[in-house]
């Protein structure tokens, strides 16, 4: 059906209906998304992302830091309802910046390699190199001329923030 579609009508409906498919599978719970020409039933890695993140952060963000777990959360889902992947990572990406901001206590604070050694001094380097490299993409499309992150990649920049940010709870909980 999806490829006949596809024919009669070109891309864009198909890929509305694509988008329409992965909401309705992710709210009800179904772990399976639309692949490849033609379209093909896969099976999801967001229960990975659902268990060993979000399970583990948002409960404790939304305990003493609800706007971040608002905002993460609200992340996510516009990743799910197909909203510009540059915007879903700087958002999540910045609501990751506010928690730092939140733990350290300095308004001002962007995540580099100075204020993580300021703040953050016992993050293993592999970790301190990941979140640099993070903060490098705010902005990406104005900064690396090129279109944001794939849909597949920004599922994998997603996963990295919320996991980021537990760390960083983890990290106030036992060396802060």
């Amino acid at each position: 059906m999806l490829t006949l579609l596809t024919q009669e009508c070109g891309r864009e409906p198909l890929n509305v209906l694509q988008r329409d498919i992965r909401r309705f599978a992710a709210d009800s719970g179904v772990s399976l998304d639309i692949e490849g020409n033609p379209p093909t039933l896969v099976p999801r890695e967001e229960p990975l992302f659902q268990q060993e993140a979000i399970d583990k952060l948002l409960p404790r963000l939304e305990q003493h830091f609800p706007d971040r777990a608002k905002d993460l959360t609200k992340a996510y889902h516009d990743l799910l309802n197909g909203v510009d992947t540059n915007t879903i990572f700087g958002n999540a990406f910045k609501a990751l910046e506010e928690l730092a901001r939140e733990l350290t206590g300095d308004k001002h604070l962007l995540l580099s390699e100075a204020t993580l050694n300021k703040y953050f001094p016992r993050l293993h380097g592999t970790i301190q190199a990941t979140i640099v490299k993070l903060a490098a993409h705010r902005g990406d499309e104005g900064g690396h001329g090129r279109k944001g992150p794939d849909e597949w990649e920004i599922r994998y920049l997603l996963f990295m923030i919320c996991n980021i940010a537990l760390l960083l709870l983890e990290y106030r909980e036992h060396c802060g």
